[in-house]
């Protein structure tokens, strides 16, 4: 399957259930279409993904307070992240850093089209969205690449 190129990915109004759920402190959720079908779960392309995550991401994510992310695959977790459901149509993962806890749900919304959301819950305010401000940028593109990632049977 030729999945579409990053910048065909759009960013969305932040609806999903888990975003509606609580109270949060930024949400963003974006949205790809593919030419046809996709028959993979959202945690297959997520960990396709996760896989092609860049060193800098990585780095980064280190610097923020995640050191103890499994190297090796995990039933239960994926990278830095713990999988709080799986399905064939969502995925909704979790993670806590010193300033935020961060919730990511990948939904196959159709066979056609993905989304993903992710959920800020500060810990502390003042020093979250300064930190926030200057990785946000960073995670935008990150997103776009997750969410058109090609899975290892594409």
């Amino acid at each position: 399957m030729k999945i579409q190129p990053a910048d065909q990915v759009r960013q969305i109004d932040a609806t999903d259930p888990v975003a509606a759920a609580h109270p949060y402190d930024y949400a963003d959720a974006f949205e790809v279409r593919l030419p046809e079908p996709d028959p993979h779960s959202p945690e297959t392309w997520l960990r396709a993904g996760m896989r092609s995550t860049s060193p800098t991401v990585k780095r980064i994510l280190r610097m923020m307070g995640i050191r103890s992310a499994p190297t090796t695959p995990s039933p239960d977790r994926l990278g830095p992240f713990r999988i709080v459901e799986s399905g064939p149509e969502v995925i909704h993962l979790e993670t806590h850093f010193p300033l935020m806890r961060v919730a990511v749900v990948g939904r196959r919304v159709e066979p056609t089209r993905r989304t993903l959301t992710t959920v800020l819950y500060y810990e502390r305010p003042v020093l979250a969205r300064l930190v926030w401000a200057l990785v946000g940028p960073g995670h935008r593109r990150t997103v776009r690449q997750l969410i058109t990632s090609k899975t290892a049977t594409n």
